[in-house]
This record gives C-alpha cells, structure tokens and sequence, in this order.
C-alpha cells in the first residue's frame, strides 16, 4: 500500500519535520518553507504536482517527475556531461585511427 494525497498533504500542513517517503525519493521540509526532494529544492505547489506525478499511473508521467528531480538536484546535468566527454573521447578516437 502507498502513500496517499491525504497523508501527503497532511505532512504539508503540519509542523512535522521529519522525512516524507514516496517510493524512493526522500521529500523534507526546510526552515524558508520549501520542499527539498532528494536535495533539489521545489516550492510548496511545485513538491504538490511533483507527489502527483510521482503517484501517477501512467509510466511517462512518472519518468517525467525523475527527470524534474534529477534536473533540480543537478545529477542530471552531471549525467548529460559524463554522456558528452564518452562521446567526445570516441569521436577523438575515431578521428586519429
């Protein structure tokens, strides 16, 4: 059994502090009242569309919500120029053969 929209918007509107799990990614609550989910920060109605998404039954929708997070903590970023300097190193390689 899941996570609800309830329970999630409960934590919201509490002063509970602790972490709030929804599958594998870690939602908290910061001191300014934003929402940091796994260390990219998103406004409160940004983190509420995000749950959404995140619970969505539709697969896109969910790689979606992943590709948002992982653009706002940056390993996105990170992904995309580890990605470049492989390609770049074999087109080097190519080049001098």
């Amino acid at each position: 059994m899941g996570v609800t929209q309830e329970e999630f918007d409960l934590w919201l509107t509490s002063k509970y502090s602790n972490p709030f799990w929804v599958g594998h990614h870690r939602f908290e609550k910061s001191i300014t009242g934003e929402i940091r989910v796994d260390n990219g920060v998103f406004k409160r109605e940004e983190a509420i569309v995000l749950f959404r998404m995140l619970k969505s039954r539709d697969p896109f929708t969910r790689l979606n919500a992943n590709f948002v997070i992982w653009e706002r903590n940056r390993s996105l970023l990170v992904l995309l120029l580890v990605v470049t300097l492989i390609l770049l190193a074999l087109v080097v390689i190519r080049i001098r053969r």
